[in-house]
């Protein structure tokens, strides 16, 4: 276990490190980091409510063992694990994803998964519109950091997006003929 926790938080750090690099790169600036965060969640076992209030038989001590048991069950929870984002943009008071527009939560989407990408590369990647939220500049970066990653990593990616497709060595298009049948057309870029 504790081999474990110790090779997570070294690929956290270094996962953190490409994270910062790249949220600066997309947004001009600021800061970003992933960051584990516990949480406390109520087990399954709490959900019981079976108050027997129709039973006109019990006594007081059975009556102080069930509160006392009650609340023992309230008290247990199970505490659980998640990776939260902590951010901040140049010349603005953001500081988490819900305050972002949504072009700007795919710019730090991107920049979490280029982040996993530099720090351990597939070797292949699908990406479905993932810059459909883009606008021109920050489709051209994206387009730009896609074109550096794909001498490690082949890329798939569906768009329709004029920056992605401009740094692809192939594009594969789909088009209705006259007879209503889907056509695939590629062409290779040089």
């Amino acid at each position: 276990g504790q081999k474990i926790r110790t090779e997570f938080d070294a690929s956290l750090k270094l996962i953190n490190s490409e994270f910062s690099k790249f949220f600066k790169l997309m947004f001009g600036g600021g800061t970003a980091r992933l960051r584990m965060k516990n949480y406390e969640a109520r087990s399954k076992d709490n959900n019981n409510d079976n108050d027997d209030n129709n039973d006109s038989v019990k006594n007081n001590d059975d009556e102080n063992d069930e509160k006392v048991k009650k609340e023992e069950m309230e008290e247990e929870q199970e505490v659980k694990s998640g990776v939260e984002i902590e951010l901040s943009l140049p010349k603005k008071r953001i500081t988490g994803l819900e305050m972002l527009s949504g072009g700007e939560r795919s710019l730090v989407s991107i920049a979490a998964l280029l982040s996993l990408i530099a720090v351990s590369p597939p070797p292949f990647l699908v990406l479905d519109e993932i810059d459909a939220a883009l606008d021109e500049s920050n489709s051209q970066r994206f387009a730009s950091l896609v074109k550096e990653f794909s001498k490690k990593t082949q890329f798939l990616i569906a768009t329709h997006n004029r920056a992605t497709m401009e740094v692809a060595d192939v594009l594969y298009g789909v088009a209705m003929g006259e007879d209503g049948a889907s056509k695939i057309y590629s062409l290779k870029l040089e």
